[in-house]
């Protein structure tokens, strides 16, 4: 506040202490019945109307007053509802963000999972080609062949192997390298079954534990729900089951077959020896 208008306010309160001492003096003379002369009687007139004047210059005040602060107040009650709704959708924003990611890596998960049942399968089924070749192989150039395949080396080291087993046409060393072969083939074989035999189990393991946890996280998240998933999951781990068997039963008709040959072939000799 400036100098100027603290200086009027100083002036308008001494005016205004006056006017009442001046008023007060005048009052008490009528309240004893002194008569106001007509000049007395004006200067009460001119004080009260001074006072009316004033007080209702202050209540108008004092009104507008009143009214920008219920302005102001309705503006702070309709700003604080403002900052209130935006942090629920903020925090709403933040929840379904959340939701959302977890929704793309479950489904990212359960696309890596199928893949690799998928990878599985294949491999079994290479298996079960493999065996049969091996199964109906004539010669042993030929199961080596299907094994060398089944394992990935080179056509070159494949014709290798088959031109050093061409190569041993000795009786005995035929037979000593078949009885090795075999074995080899063999242990692989079981090998490569045992080792499928668990992959098998442990991808259905995880893949129904991820498929029964990601039907829950939808349904919780208000996603698309996969009914299907779980039972689909089964299934190919029953099919994967279901190679395994084939491949034992398919170890079990080779060891058979082996030791059928074998023996024949022991008869053989001992006849061509006998006298």
């Amino acid at each position: 506040m400036t100098r100027s208008k603290m200086a009027a306010r100083r002036r308008r309160a001494a005016d205004r202490d006056a006017r009442r001492a001046s008023l007060d003096v005048l009052l008490d003379r009528a309240q004893r019945g002194t008569a106001l002369t007509n000049a007395e009687a004006a200067l009460l007139r001119a004080h009260v109307a001074a006072e009316t004047t004033e007080a209702d210059e202050l209540r108008r005040t004092v009104g507008g007053q009143q009214t920008a602060m219920q302005r102001a107040y309705d503006r702070t009650r309709a700003a604080e509802a403002a900052i209130v709704e935006a942090e629920q959708d903020a925090a709403s924003a933040l929840a379904q963000s959340a939701r959302d990611r977890q929704f793309a890596q479950d489904r990212q998960f359960a696309q890596d999972r199928a893949k690799t049942l998928h990878t599985e399968r294949g491999r079994i089924r290479a298996a079960e080609r493999t065996l049969a070749r091996v199964r109906s192989a004539d010669t042993l150039a030929d199961a080596l062949t299907a094994v060398a395949l089944y394992d990935g080396l080179s056509p070159a080291t494949i014709s290798m192997h088959a031109a050093i087993t061409a190569l041993a046409d000795r009786p005995d060393i035929v037979r000593a390298e078949q009885d090795r072969e075999h074995a080899i083939a063999l242990a692989t074989a079981e090998r490569r079954a045992r080792d499928a035999e668990r992959q098998a189990a442990a991808e259905e393991t995880t893949a129904l534990r991820f498929a029964r946890y990601l039907a829950a996280t939808q349904r919780a998240a208000g996603a698309p729900n996969w009914p299907a998933l779980a039972d689909t999951v089964k299934a190919l781990a029953d099919r994967a089951t279901a190679a395994e068997r084939n491949v034992d039963q398919a170890l079990t008709a080779w060891r058979s077959a082996r030791t059928r040959a074998l023996r024949h072939q022991a008869e053989a000799q001992a006849a061509v020896g006998t006298p």
